[in-house]
């Protein structure tokens, strides 16, 4: 039950609120004067106080310091802005004018326990997690892992452009997100952009805006994320007039938006991040050195999940709370076997595959303990990825898409051969067209 105290000089009014908030089943003490609480009570112990602003000895408001963080609410007989003003500015949660509402101050009372008490929860939560986690959803000890959170907290105060690397999956988005909430534009737009989900005609107009006959102008992602960060997912995707004009943006320059007029740059942070190896994407004349350049004024690279050691451990119980949390399941553990199995298997999918692999086992599991038959790991993906991975090391991008392509659609979907590549399925598609090797018609179907 909440504890309320109520601090009033006149012995009818504290009786009468007392009297009110019993009857709504709060437990209340009651003082005459800042110094009789302190006596007879422990002021900071209270989930709420009420106190009056004209007190024998210590004015009211002195109690908010001296029961901080306790909330306090002042009752004044002097309906004055100034005085309503003045205890607000010395820390009080809220007023009441006396004589006052009885519905009224009951609102006001329960509103402000309820505020309060969610307040402390959230920073109780905030602060357990960022002792736990350097960074917001993200887990991990390996050395690793620990330069990628040493180099979030350098770089995030600052405005540098950041290039992140690392295999599909393994958490460039978060990454992004942290370098953002851990910078002084937070409280400013995050915007995704995925280069890789976009056709190549729309690129451009996305991303800059475009101006139709007779139609005024729409803007595109740079002027949506104004102030905030533009996160650019799988850059190494981007079209190469697209990289042009990212190009004069981040060298300061004007660059048209799609109206008649140049626009001045807008007031962002570009964060990219990509899978692919974009050195030899310059190497082959894809991607633009000149842009390359500019985007990794610092780099940074995520290690795939098979390379974090014990990490892999952690992640998945945190993983497993996650989704017993989400989905409003009682706590739920991980067999010995189970944990062997994912220790065991490669993870292609990087942490991305196994919060799905973690989530369908939740949603499944019928007792409290997570089998391996729930995780229904396929240790054959893993088979085919690391040969497929030895054998592109000699092969160029387009001949590595081939061979993984057909040794592998035979057994797998659209949506997992895309998965496994990095790229859309529009991207997949297109690219079949482009190189000749569309879907066979008696092949597994999406």
């Amino acid at each position: 039950m909440n504890r309320v105290l109520i601090i009033e000089d006149e012995t009818v009014i504290r009786r009468a609120v007392k009297r009110l908030l019993e009857r709504h089943d709060y437990v209340v003490a009651e003082a005459g004067s800042i110094e009789e609480a302190e006596t007879e009570h422990t002021p900071n112990g209270f989930d709420l106080i009420i106190s009056d602003v004209r007190l024998p000895g210590l004015p009211g408001t002195e109690i908010i310091k001296r029961a901080a963080p306790v909330p306090v609410l002042i009752m004044t007989s002097y309906a004055s802005i100034r005085s309503a003003v003045d205890a607000m500015k010395m820390g009080a949660v809220d007023y009441i004018s006396k004589p006052f509402d009885h519905e009224e101050l009951l609102m006001l009372v329960d509103r402000t326990i309820k505020q309060d008490r969610s307040q402390r929860q959230q920073a109780v939560l905030k602060s357990e997690v960022e002792k736990s986690y350097p960074v917001k959803g993200m887990v991990g000890e390996c050395s690793a892992m620990c330069d990628v959170f040493n180099r979030i907290n350098k770089v995030a105060p600052t405005d540098a452009t950041v290039l992140i690397l690392g295999e599909s999956g393994s958490g460039k988005e978060l990454v992004a997100r942290a370098l953002h909430e851990k910078s002084h534009r937070r409280q400013s737009p995050f915007i995704v952009f995925n280069c890789a989900a976009v056709p190549e005609s729309q690129v451009e107009t996305e991303l800059f805006g475009q101006t139709g006959e007779n139609e005024t102008r729409k803007g595109g992602l740079l002027a949506q994320a104004s102030g905030g960060t533009l996160f650019m997912d799988e850059v190494g995707e981007l079209p190469m007039p697209a990289q042009a004009r990212l190009l004069r943006v981040l060298q300061g320059d004007e660059y048209n938006s799609g109206g008649d007029r140049p626009q001045l740059q807008p007031d962002i942070r570009i964060i990219a991040a990509t899978h692919r190896d974009i050195r030899k994407l310059v190497q082959q004349q894809t991607f633009r050195s000149d842009l390359y350049f500019r985007l990794r004024v610092v780099e940074m690279t995520l290690p795939p999940l098979r390379d974090r050691g014990a990490d892999i451990k952690a992640l998945a119980l945190f993983l497993l709370e996650k989704s017993s949390r989400q989905l409003n399941r009682a706590p739920l553990k991980l067999s010995r076997t189970a944990m062997d199995a994912i220790r065991r298997y490669h993870w292609p999918g990087n942490v991305r595959e196994l919060a799905n692999t973690i989530e369908r086992a939740v949603i499944l599991c019928e007792g409290d303990t997570i089998t391996p038959e729930l995780l229904s790991i396929d240790h054959q993906i893993t088979t085919h990825r690391q040969r497929n991975e030895h054998a592109g090391d000699n092969l160029s991008l387009e001949e590595y898409f081939r061979h993984f392509v057909l040794e592998n659609q035979e057994h797998m979907t659209e949506t997992e051969l895309a998965k496994q590549l990095g790229i859309s399925r529009k991207a997949l598609w297109e690219r079949r067209q482009r190189f000749g090797i569309p879907r066979d018609k008696k092949g597994k179907k999406s």
